[in-house]
């Protein structure tokens, strides 16, 4: 449906003013900006004044005809240009919406105007900021970052032990550390989806009054049964989580829009006051928006006020965090123009990025999709479109298809590189978008091999890092006794190399103090341990923990498993010892004890992994944002999240000229390249990642009957005229999978309309590692159909691989048996050969040889060789000496302080850089301090006294500096001075506030002492117990700095003073000198 063009009648009173012609058309449009609008995009754009929805396929232009629509308002004299309100997802669309506004506003006469673009999260933040305190927000409320939510609702949880809630919880027979995790998923989906937690509880009696008469209370019945008894209690311990951040001024990320929209409900007034400063709204990627966002952009700006919209429904790729595609199909009801007619609808299907040969197979893919939704018309070409080569195919094995597949890129890339040296300035580009971070690094490794330089983007790329996945194993078995699968990882990797039978041994051993019945008769080593990995439920599966610190006979075992079972036992348990310590020094600690460092070092000479494990540390840092904690199971839940979903986090390689860009589809959502390559595309293998719960199993997951864009299929479960409760589960178990593939269609999608002049898709029957073969994904079924069908000059079938005959082998595993361990790598090889040659050289006179490959035989039971066991003593052994003998040798030694550090420790090595140094490089035991502990103990009080008690122990509290109290009697006489300080009767924002800033390109992680308000300035304060001797201006300096971050204010405008408790003395140093000295280390 299309509307009128603005005339005459459409123009806004207030804006009417403007000095700009009126008489603006379509031939004045494309002349000031400097291109051709399409009819379908001057139509969208010249719209009248009113609600509408543009559906703009892929590569159609949506942010040219946001920012050209503005232009022709402005110009026509409809809208003022500094009263548009745009809103997008993130920060950096953002800013490139604005820019696009400027630039095409400033072409028609409006260079100083100044358009608001903002994430629509960040809107919703303004609203309760501006207008909070209607509903009791306190504009100081503190935004609660990811790791103290998880520190706040676990410590909730834990108290609720006594009440009749607490029982609850403890029928469901779950940890609280889990109980937090599926309280705040739940709570976070409920939220996006505008969902009251009693809705849940409603929902759920019903449906359990009804499983006890349909089913008896048998069977499935029974199980779906108890899934919602446990999601009733987590949505009473939802509203009890919101009271608990309501009472104590704490609001996190998904409470902005529920609380903006209970402000717009309650005081109807701020509706008008907000739409009285704007003139027209632009919302990007409309079909990312969650339901509770819908109904506060409705709420707010309903009833015929000018919005539009812009989005793909063939793009909505986000339905797992909130996203409703219903949002942008019923746009037109949701907006409805003043006289309650439907809004208006117009299409873009011009794609000005891909050749017609990728619309074709991207069109072929989508069919279904469009057939869906209102206004997603296939996609064409210009007119004068460039043509674009298509290829396709299907092979044997993963290992053929990544070898064609690192031919293919290294063809393409020589010739880009080719043109780029003969064309100045040509800016081709090549990706390979994967799904999951395992595949990423196996192209990574593959492309790298060949001499290609490569960027790789995302989570899964770091998280597949094979050193920052030991160091992730290790803390998984450390936080969790059945994280099996990563314990089975550090035993059989590179350190310890525990070979199979012996792992098998200890599965079944684990199988066995799980209440098993012993030593089972079996024929396979797979069914061992895969009965040790298997099962979900944390009080029965079977714990290989528990194997390893108890493996029974030893003669089941080689000497070296003993051994290794042995070391990792006492690793874990050193581990387990500082579980309490931030968790950058946890992961610190983590790489020291494994030694990673040293094997990616020694294994990956480009440095690659070293700079994972780098990222791995920013990645902490950067999870805990200023608090500078989260706790171990919530960075880990963390991660998981990330993994499942590719978040974007801060790993992305140095970007190299001519690289080839690895990523995931999501991640290149909204990017365009020149030559895209989509490789695994496979049954059970695309999109790949960890499926999301259904309801019906998952009581962390909100009822689909409860959500108002429920499709019809799924709005009642169970039918009580149906079959049995089983039969109904199954039919709607189908109808959910259904849901989730037409999500995996529109990822697809996505991954196809990156590309501009070339794509290549491929996929393989055998992966490593499968029992049966995978074969072709119905995407590449589609695509070597579309293909067969377009020009064979632009389309070609590079390869189909006929199907394996029925019972046919792996032939990359043969028959099962596999090379354990796996060979040396050539490079490490050279290291051992050199490690050996040295050591020979200087104390042996036994000759030594490094064989070819360290594999041993299976019958050797997976143990070491003495000969490796020797060498890899002496290579060892050889790094240590050599390493002394070069410090011994040198006069200056260079020590790296390190990429995050305390702020203690970086205020040191600015005051004694040698003393630094010298600890770093032979770190000392220190005795143990009752003074130290008492500076501990005075923090604590100092906290409580305040009422703001702290998420740790007290052990871990600031204070081991204070250590002027020398005894009990001193604390108590400090603690009665403190209370005639100034300070005694004041609010404090903030005690023991952590904070991470970054310095000199370091992250310093610390914590300030407390910070007071007063009007509008803040003054952060550090407790001093004894004399002036340990007064530093510049940890001032620090405070200032990191306090002006978290508040997001200018240092200017953060006072600062050392208060002396004992005498009550302030000492405020001039610190703008310090201050403006640690600004220039950057």
């Amino acid at each position: 449906m299309s509307g009128d063009n603005v005339s005459g009648d459409n123009v806004n009173n207030a804006s009417a003013n403007h000095a700009v012609p009126l008489d603006m058309d379509r031939g004045g449009l494309d002349a000031v900006l400097g291109f051709h609008l399409s009819d379908s995009q001057w139509e969208a754009v010249s719209a009248p004044l009113a609600p509408g929805v543009i559906v703009a396929g892929a590569g159609t232009g949506k942010t040219t005809s946001m920012s050209a629509r503005v232009a022709y308002l402005s110009a026509i004299g409809a809208v003022d240009p500094g009263r548009v309100l745009g809103l997008t997802f993130t920060n950096k669309a953002a800013s490139a919406l604005v820019s696009s506004i400027r630039s095409r506003v400033a072409s028609v006469g409006f260079a100083e105007a100044e358009p608001s673009v903002f994430t629509y999260n960040a809107f919703a933040s303004r609203v309760v900021t501006d207008y909070g305190l209607r509903i009791g927000h306190e504009p100081k409320a503190t935004l609660l970052t990811d790791g103290l939510r998880y520190q706040h609702a676990y410590r909730m949880v834990c108290s609720l032990n006594d009440d009749e809630v607490g029982e609850g919880l403890a029928r469901m027979g779950r940890r609280p550390m889990d109980v937090t995790d599926l309280m705040l998923r739940l709570d976070s989906e409920l939220s996006e989806l505008a969902i009251d937690p009693r809705g849940v509880v409603e929902h759920d009696r019903a449906l359990i009054a009804q499983l006890d008469v349909l089913g008896s209370g048998r069977g499935i019945a029974r199980e779906i049964a108890e899934k919602a008894r446990d999601r009733m209690m987590l949505a009473v311990l939802i509203e009890r989580w919101r009271e608990y951040k309501t009472t104590r001024d704490l609001w996190e990320y998904i409470d902005q829009v529920r609380l903006a929209q209970r402000i717009v409900d309650q005081f109807p007034d701020t509706i008008g006051d907000i739409r009285s400063r704007l003139d027209i709204v632009l919302l990007d990627e409309y079909q990312d928006t969650s339901i509770a966002q819908r109904q506060l952009l409705q709420t707010l700006f309903g009833d015929g006020f000018p919005v539009t919209a812009v989005g793909d429904p063939c793009q909505a790729i986000y339905s797992w965090r909130g996203a409703s595609v219903d949002n942008i199909e019923s746009f037109p009801q949701h907006f409805p123009r003043t006289d309650q007619r439907p809004a208006s609808r117009y299409s873009l299907a011009e794609n000005r990025r891909s050749g017609p040969a990728v619309l074709h197979v991207a069109n072929e893919i989508s069919t279904d999709l469009r057939a869906e939704h209102a206004g997603a018309d296939p996609l064409i070409p210009p007119g004068d479109a460039s043509s674009a080569r298509v290829d396709v195919g299907l092979f044997d094995t993963i290992e053929t298809e990544v070898e064609f597949l690192a031919t293919r890129v290294g063809e393409v890339h020589a010739a880009v590189e080719k043109r780029r040296a003969s064309v100045n300035g040509s800016d081709e580009s090549i990706a390979v978008l994967c799904t999951t971070g395992k595949n990423i690094r196996r192209v990574d490794r593959a492309l790298r091999a060949r001499g290609i330089p490569t960027r790789v983007t995302g989570a899964a790329a770091l998280l597949a890092d094979p050193a920052v996945a030991d160091t992730r194993a290790l803390l998984e078995v450390v936080h969790e006794p059945t994280a099996n699968t990563s314990l089975v990882r550090l035993l059989a990797g590179a350190r310890w190399r525990v070979g199979a039978r012996d792992l098998a041994v200890l599965g079944e051993r684990a199988y066995a103090l799980a209440g098993g019945h012993g030593r089972r008769d079996t024929d396979s080593i797979h069914d061992d341990l895969n009965d040790a990995v298997a099962g979900s439920d944390a009080v029965e599966v079977t714990a290989l923990a528990d194997a390893l610190a108890d493996p029974g006979p030893t003669e089941h075992y080689s000497p070296r498993a003993i051994e290794a079972f042995a070391e990792v036992s006492d690793l874990v348990t050193r581990m387990r010892a500082h579980t309490s310590e931030p968790i950058s020094d946890f992961i610190a600690r983590a790489v020291r004890e494994l030694g990673v460092d040293v094997e990616a070092a020694l294994a990956d000479p480009s440095g690659t992994s070293t700079s994972a494990l780098d990222d791995f540390h920013a990645l902490a840092a950067s999870v805990t944002e200023i608090d500078g904690r989260v706790s171990l199971g919530g960075f880990l839940t963390w991660l998981r999240d990330a993994e499942r979903f590719n978040v974007t986090i801060p790993h992305t390689r140095p970007r190299v000229p001519g690289a080839v860009e690895i990523m995931t589809v999501f991640a290149a959502k909204g990017l365009e390249f020149t030559h895209v390559f989509v490789p695994f595309v496979c049954e059970k293998a695309f999109p790949g990642g960890k499926p999301r719960g259904r309801w019906l199993t998952s009581p962390g997951v909100v009822p689909w009957p409860l959500r108002r864009d429920v499709p019809p299929h799924l709005a009642v479960f169970p039918d009580a005229d149906g079959e049995s409760i089983s039969k109904q589960s199954d039919r709607y178990a189908d109808h959910l999978r259904a849901l989730e593939e037409r999500n995996n269609e529109r990822l697809a999608y996505v991954a196809l309309t990156r590309a501009e002049e070339s794509l290549t898709v491929t996929g393989h029957w055998w992966g490593a590692g499968q029992s049966k073969p995978r074969g072709p994904h119905r995407f590449l079924q589609q695509i070597r159909a579309a293909v067969e069908s377009a020009d064979p000059d632009m389309c070609r079938v590079v390869m189909w691989a006929p199907a394996p005959p029925d019972g046919a082998d792996n032939p990359i595993t043969g028959n099962g048996g596999v090379s354990w361990p796996q060979p040396v790598v050539p490079s490490l090889r050279a290291e051992l050969t050199q490690a050996a040659a040295a050591v020979q050289a200087t104390n042996t006179t036994e000759p030594i040889a490094v064989t070819e490959s360290l594999s041993l035989n299976e019958s050797s039971g997976g143990g070491e060789t003495a000969d490796e066991q020797r060498v890899r003593v002496w290579h060892e052994t050889y790094e240590a000496l050599m390493e002394d003998h070069r410090l011994d040798q040198v006069d200056e030694h260079v020590v790296r302080l390190g990429e995050h550090v305390g702020a203690t420790t970086f205020l040191r090595a600015l005051r004694e850089p040698d003393a630094v140094a010298l600890d770093l490089l032979r770190p000392m035991p220190r005795q143990p301090s009752r003074a130290a502990t008492r500076g501990v103990a005075w923090h604590a009080w100092v906290e409580t006294m305040f009422g703001q008690q702290s998420l740790m122990a007290v052990d871990d509290l600031p204070g081991a500096a204070d250590k002027d109290i020398t005894s009990d009697a001193q604390l108590e006489k400090l603690k009665e001075a403190f209370a005639n300080t100034r300070y005694a009767g004041r609010e404090p924002v903030g005690v023991e506030r952590g904070f991470s800033v970054v310095l000199g390109g370091r992250v310093i992680n610390g914590r300030i002492d407390a910070v007071f308000a007063e009007e509008d300035r803040f003054e952060v304060v550090d407790w001093k117990t004894g004399g002036t001797a340990s007064i530093d201006s510049r940890q001032l300096a620090v405070y200032r700095l990191a306090w002006a971050q978290i508040a997001g204010v200018s240092w200017r405008d953060v006072d600062a003073a050392f208060v002396m408790v004992a005498t009550g003395d302030e000492i405020r140093p001039d610190t703008d000198a310090e201050v403006e000295s640690l600004l220039a280390l950057d």
